[in-house]
């Protein structure tokens, strides 16, 4: 999230190709805002998880960012838990005082590098609300929704400029499910 705030500030300035040349920005950091700019300007609806429980809501387009709380891996790919922050203009989750306590599930039709996705996870999905299903957590639960994902952003938790593989922070596609 530090690298995001560094280089969102020359984004929301409107001067992303001015501060290329001024800042000589690298070719990842030109990909991460035009990744952000991406996921700014996704067509989604404004409801939140608790809002889509109604049939008449399937195929609805979302994006919610969160944590993931669990991961359940099949055969035919990867379902996350994931508890639901504010968003901010960019997606990015936003932590505050006041828990939303919404939870959804969101599946893909592979899996994600487990060293990038895993519990604690900070992501914002884009997909599509397919149903509803229950989600049980910490000795309690609910019914919540289940979103295809068609796009998943990882938020870095790292230092800027650190460019470590676990550092990654942007766009991943799910892999085909292996034997493992």
């Amino acid at each position: 999230m530090l690298l995001f705030c560094a280089i969102v500030g020359a984004a929301v300035s409107g001067q992303a190709a001015e501060t290329d040349a001024a800042a000589g920005l690298s070719e990842r950091e030109r990909n991460m805002i035009r990744e952000l700019e991406e996921l700014k300007a996704a067509d989604a609806t404004a409801l939140n998880p608790d809002d889509v429980m109604e049939e008449r809501h399937i195929g609805t387009r979302v994006r919610w960012a969160g944590a993931v709380h669990d991961i359940e891996r099949s055969r035919r790919g990867a379902c996350l838990t994931i508890i639901l922050a504010r968003s901010g203009e960019y997606g990015e989750p936003r932590w505050t005082p006041d828990p939303t306590y919404q939870t959804f599930v969101a599946c893909a039709a592979g899996v994600y590098d487990r060293d990038l996705v895993h519990e604690f996870t900070n992501v914002t999905i884009v997909g599509r609300v397919t149903g509803k299903q229950y989600i049980g957590m910490g000795g309690g639960g609910s019914d919540g929704p289940v979103v295809e994902i068609e796009r998943l952003y990882r938020w870095s938790d790292c230092l800027a400029g650190d460019t470590t593989p676990i550092c990654r922070q942007g766009f991943l596609t799910a892999e085909p499910v292996t034997g493992d």
